[in-house]
């Protein structure tokens, strides 16, 4: 066999390895989680209200275009997935007041963070961690689900949200966890939150209640009494500061309803483009490989001392070469349905504007400036707290 051939197979036969590595698939299936109901019923007393944050879309530190991340549906969707976490939790019954809070804007007695790692229709990934209002951290973790087969399937009766399972999961493992507390405990992350928004309505009067310790946690160090008219007034206050964080579940309410089905549509045609996707490296990889394989017979059948063999080896190289030209072509099919997949995302985007609702005196436009709008709505509750009690609280704070 000649020097050059052998340079030649020493190079197609890595190819042919790596080629068959990328052109093996992975089956993967999900099982379908229920979320879990308490058996006997919780005295409303001892619900704890939870607070779901606008997620971290997980934008920042990626290379977007090399990521195939698409900014405006990220933003998008870091809204999205707590409401749809948050309707999971309401439905379980296990807690009390359930709301989608940005920034922490209310105090609450259970908190939700997340960051989207992935999401594409197929994949979604998410970290959360949760906390109560002590600042104790109840836990973080990461939680991964694959759309199954018939999550996207257009004849299916129940057409649930392909995720279903990571917000049952969650809500799960979060009540799993409370119920490792016992009635007082409660009692008293509840207290915490009470003393926490007081303080910052009166911190001449509740400034000591509370103690912060070297952890970041919080302890109550007194208790007023049960009839301390500061404290009615506090609970009056935080009782109008809850019916304005309300009117913004109407919002997300109405920003979700209005996103849902094009971002089911731009899901499902990712799901789809991501699996032709994969079919046509799949399909350009085989073609790769049996070129190769074609070329490499050629050569060496060019190595034999017989005309007719020479004679097939030269087709074999010339059928390999088209073959590998073939598999390329696909592989330029394969950037065809890349740019489809943008297309569906500029369509969704011109799906999602912000959304405005109307105050009773006021309109307030929420998106970008929900925590805006909410310091002006504390400043006014502070100074109807400063006219009702007299007090020199500095209403502008």
């Amino acid at each position: 066999m000649k020097p050059g051939h052998i340079k030649l197979i020493t190079a197609i036969v890595p190819l042919c390895f790596s080629l068959a590595g990328c052109n093996t698939t992975t089956v993967k299936t999900t099982s379908y989680e229920q979320v879990h109901l308490e058996s006997e019923v919780t005295p409303e007393e001892l619900l704890l209200d939870v607070g779901v944050g606008i997620f971290n879309p997980g934008i920042d530190a990626l290379s977007v275009e090399e990521a195939g991340v698409y900014p405006k549906i990220r933003e998008a969707e870091a809204r999205f997935i707590p409401f749809k976490l948050m309707e999971t939790l309401q439905h379980t019954g296990n807690w009390g007041v359930v709301r989608v809070v940005p920034d922490r804007i209310s105090e609450m007695d259970i908190w939700v963070d997340g960051e989207i790692l992935k999401s594409d229709g197929e994949n979604l990934w998410l970290q959360v961690s949760v906390e109560d209002a002590s600042g104790k951290r109840w836990f973080s973790k990461k939680y991964t689900d694959i759309a199954g087969k018939y999550s996207y399937d257009g004849t299916t009766a129940n057409r649930s949200e392909p995720f279903q399972k990571i917000y049952n999961q969650i809500a799960n493992d979060m009540l799993a966890y409370r119920n490792q507390y016992d009635a007082g405990e409660i009692r008293t992350i509840r207290t915490i939150a009470e003393l926490k928004f007081a303080r910052d309505f009166s911190p001449e009067v509740f400034h000591d209640y509370l103690e912060l310790d070297e952890k970041g946690r919080y302890s109550v160090t007194r208790l007023p009494a049960e009839g301390d008219p500061s404290l009615q007034q506090i609970r009056q206050i935080r009782e109008r500061d809850n019916i304005f964080v309300d009117t913004l579940q109407q919002y997300y309410a109405s920003f979700v309803n209005q996103m849902e089905a094009p971002y089911r549509e731009w899901r499902e045609a990712y799901f789809l483009e991501s699996q032709a996707l994969k079919e046509v490296k799949s399909e350009s990889n085989a073609r790769l490989i049996g070129g190769a394989l074609a070329v490499l017979a050629g050569i060496l059948a060019q190595g034999v001392d017989s005309r007719t063999a020479n004679t097939a080896g030269w087709v074999g190289i010339g059928a390999g070469a088209a073959a590998i030209q073939s598999g390329l072509q696909k592989r330029e099919e394969a950037k065809i349905h890349v740019e489809a997949l943008e297309e569906v995302s500029a369509s969704l985007d011109s799906e999602i504007e912000p959304h405005s609702i109307d105050l009773e005196d006021r309109t307030v436009t929420l998106t970008g400036t929900v925590r805006e709008q909410y310091g002006q709505w504390r400043r006014i509750l502070k100074e109807i707290h400063a006219t009702e009690t007299g007090s020199a609280t500095d209403a502008g704070k």
